[in-house]
């Protein structure tokens, strides 16, 4: 492949770490699929990702490594290390009209912009989507770490005259505090909500009796997602509270998760807290409606696909007030509670214990109206305007360069 692209499809170059077949990463897959699925119609997409899925040792089954594969729509290069010249041969073969990066901190990101900054991928435009990396909550996670980074990076320049892409008003304000970039220009920053892929199933919920409850938390195991916070709050309910934990153990989780364990192993005998792993995103509906609630006391979320696929399915969710998702109670989909409000979150989960048919009904209807408000249509087309705006931000002209 050589030479410019003039009059052709456009091509983006999609830097994810985990895509299809994976699914334990969660959102980053459903929202870079969703992307490919919807999008396919009008650009070309390649993603380079790691040819095994998050926090497993062995590749995925029939893949060799450093090859491009047929996935849907897509051209997928899975990645046996993540190592400039291995990216360099990537970038030259996609011939992009746009790099599409996801995550602020993750490997693929660091080596591209710094191929960038030494002029490696020419003038070639770059959006960046932080996922929600610079919500205050999430800065804390690793300070030390992070800080480091963004200090060294900014005086390097590496994340000067890129494009940015955030999925909510409280997300471009976290981008702008935090200032990754010496020279963050507010109009580099595209708001574009996540395209959402939720199905609602025709099947009733979970009869609901007052005094008993089940509860879903559908994520990773993750100091971000803030599972000992619940089950610290979990004594204080009176009743009898089911707690079904759904998702992933990274590695880099593996501490955290032992904590969680061993103050599950303390909980008084009406509260029972089972693990049943991570489970593939199809079979995430049905887990909504065997269970009453979605709970999730997140750090931050830039988007929160299970919220989301939550309300379509009108399952009511009590979440954190770190999500896009608030003013739950007002319209009785749920609850949102600040995670300093520990009150709040004894009285949210002893209401949803309480909860009789009746007024559970209530909010199962709540919740199904308040999931009517996502349009997978406007998603699609603020995702169209966006990769052509940055795009035009920054030419791409070379492919070559040594």
């Amino acid at each position: 492949m050589q030479g410019a692209r003039a009059g052709k499809r456009k091509r983006v170059l999609v830097c994810v770490a985990s895509y299809l077949p994976g699914y334990k990463s969660g959102g980053p897959i459903r929202s870079i699929t969703n992307v490919v699925a919807h999008l396919s119609d009008r650009f070309d997409f390649y993603v380079v990702t790691r040819d095994r899925d998050a926090s497993d040792a062995e590749r995925y089954p029939q893949v060799i490594a450093d090859r491009w594969y047929e996935v849907g729509n897509a051209r997928v290069f899975y990645c046996s290390s993540i190592n400039p010249s291995l990216l360099r041969r990537v970038f030259r073969e996609a011939e992009p009209n746009l790099v599409y990066l996801n995550s602020f901190q993750d490997a693929f990101t660091r080596v591209m912009v710094a191929l960038r900054r030494l002029g490696v991928l020419g003038n070639m435009p770059i959006l960046l989507a932080p996922r929600g990396e610079f919500a205050p909550a999430a800065m804390e996670i690793k300070r030390t770490k992070k800080v480091l980074y963004r200090h060294a990076a900014g005086m390097l320049g590496f994340h000067e005259n890129l494009s940015w892409h955030v999925t909510s008003v409280r997300e471009k304000a976290d981008v702008l505090t935090a200032s990754p970039a010496k020279h963050l220009d507010p109009d580099s920053i595209y708001l574009a909500h996540n395209i959402s892929e939720a199905i609602a199933l025709p099947v009733p919920h979970a009869a609901k009796k007052p005094g008993t409850v089940k509860l879903a938390f559908v994520a990773r195991m993750s100091e971000m997602k803030n599972l000992r916070f619940l089950v610290e709050i979990l004594p204080r309910i009176r009743g009898r509270v089911e707690l079904n934990l759904f998702g992933p153990v990274g590695a880099c989780d593996t501490r955290y998760w032992k904590g969680c364990v061993a103050q599950i192993e303390q909980l008084p005998e009406n509260i029972k807290v089972e693990y049943r792993g991570s489970i593939d995103n199809s079979l995430v509906p049905q887990v909504l409606h065997d269970h009453h609630f979605l709970v999730l006391p997140t750090k931050g979320e830039n988007f929160c696909h299970a919220a989301v696929e939550s309300f379509v399915n009108g399952t009511p969710a009590v979440l954190s007030d770190e999500t896009p998702w608030t003013g739950l109670a007002k319209v009785q989909a749920g609850f949102d509670i600040p995670l300093e409000d520990r009150e709040g979150w004894t009285a949210a989960l002893q209401a949803c214990t309480d909860m009789d048919q009746a007024d559970y009904t209530v909010y199962v209807s709540g919740a199904r109206e308040f999931g009517r408000r996502f349009s997978k249509e406007e998603a699609v087309k603020a995702h169209e305007i966006m990769f052509e705006a940055a795009m035009q931000r920054c030419p791409s002209t070379s492919y070559g360069v040594e």
